[in-house]
């Protein structure tokens, strides 16, 4: 069906903003990423909700939408994607390097779908594949909405590309308790799981690589590799999903370990006043020991990355970590010595919420860029706290996928 309006001034100059419609632009300093609903409120109801829980606050996200409020009708403030003109959503976009525009379409009757394209073909895959292993049924956009025409708002971002996601009628309804999809449910808040699993899936192809989902507090997940070590050089990248509130948020490099009550580890803090705190600690017959700690005088941002390095060479431990944004420094910020674990054993990864942590649930931790001297550099998990793990989308998930981890 062809668009009411051909641009934004023929609407604006036929339909009264406040009443009809509504544009919102929220664009924090020194963001490169933004997430936008051109056709949000009532004209693809799901999509504006979802823009706006992607950039929700702590991420750094630009967000915009252009929202129908109209009783009915709201598909006549449609403008397609290639010709949408409203400058401040044309500004906000040609800020950023890279855009996720998402939208709504009728899709295959009761079928919870994405369809997916954009000319940022990175992003694009990567969205592919966290939702898919999030469980939800993605498929290669098709033409009429591929999203691959330079002049679609999605692509005028300073990188020259972006990502479009149309989700299904009836993945939208799945947002919603009941599958009610209407201006009454959605400007009331309520969201189903469904919602929030589908949110945490996109973020984890923002932040890329292996996943930690943790839903409750006090409750580990670890990733043990094969492999066993004794001396090793580790570094990855980490991040969260969200801001600590209450207590602290705990991801950690594990090494020597025999058994998860066995090893060693250089563990990070994000605190709950957003300071990021450095320790070595060991773990013996499940009891755990810090062994030295830093503050580092870091900030920590939700969505942003660290750099984190742990060494072992014989009985010395060393640590140190950095923003992911800067250049590795040389100097070590923790080194001590100790003589309890001294044989081989297997590295990994380890996430934690504390017991007083009070922030958004699930919270995902984030596991990038691994580089692990004198390890495997081809992996899978192969134990948890609560023994072998399998594929699938629960908050128990633990799920690895970059060009260096095999995932399950």
């Amino acid at each position: 069906m062809a668009d009411t309006y051909s641009n934004f001034a023929q609407l604006a100059a036929a339909e009264k903003e406040g009443t009809a419609w509504r544009r919102t632009a929220v664009a924090p300093a020194g963001a490169t990423w933004a997430a936008i609903a051109i056709h949000g409120g009532g004209i693809e109801g799901g999509s504006g909700e979802l823009a706006r829980e992607i950039s929700a606050a702590g991420t750094r996200m630009a967000y915009y939408e252009f929202a129908g409020l109209k009783a009915s009708n709201n598909v006549s403030l449609h403008i397609t994607s290639t010709r949408f003109d409203e400058p401040m959503g044309q500004s906000l976009v040609a800020a950023v390097r890279r855009c996720l525009s998402f939208h709504g379409y009728v899709g295959t009757d009761g079928v919870p779908e994405t369809a997916i394209g954009g000319l940022d073909a990175d992003l694009v895959a990567r969205l592919a594949g966290t939702l898919t292993a999030a469980g939800f049924l993605v498929t290669t956009a098709p033409s009429e909405i591929a999203g691959t025409d330079p002049l679609n708002i999605c692509n005028r971002t300073s990188g020259g590309g972006g990502v479009q996601l149309e989700m299904s009628r009836a993945l939208r309804n799945s947002f919603f308790p009941g599958g009610e999809n209407t201006k009454a449910v959605r400007d009331s808040g309520a969201r189903t799981a469904e919602f929030y699993r589908y949110a945490s899936a996109v973020r984890a192809a923002l932040m890329g690589r292996g996943l930690m989902t943790m839903g409750t507090v006090n409750s580990s997940r670890w990733a043990l590799m094969p492999g066993p070590s004794s001396n090793v050089n580790l570094s990855a990248t980490v991040g969260t999903t969200s801001l600590a509130a209450g207590g602290g948020q705990f991801l950690a490099f594990v090494a020597r370990a025999t058994d998860t009550n066995n090893c060693y580890v250089a563990r990070v803090e994000f605190s709950s006043t957003q300071t990021v705190i450095l320790t070595l600690r060991k773990r013996l017959a499940g009891t755990e020991t810090l062994l030295v700690q830093n503050t580092t005088g870091l900030t920590h941002t939700a969505a942003s990355r660290f750099g984190l390095r742990l060494q072992v060479t014989g009985t010395t431990l060393r640590a140190r970590v950095w923003p992911a944004t800067a250049p590795e420094p040389t100097a070590w910020q923790l080194e001590t010595t100790d003589t309890d674990l001294t044989g081989t054993g297997q590295v990994g990864m380890r996430a934690i919420l504390s017991t007083a942590y009070t922030g958004t649930l699930p919270t995902v931790a984030s596991w990038g860029d691994f580089d692990g001297a004198s390890t495997v550099q081809t992996f899978a998990v192969t134990r948890a706290v609560n023994g072998i793990i399998k594929p699938q989308a629960t908050g128990t998930n633990v799920r690895l996928a970059q060009p260096t981890i095999v995932a399950l």
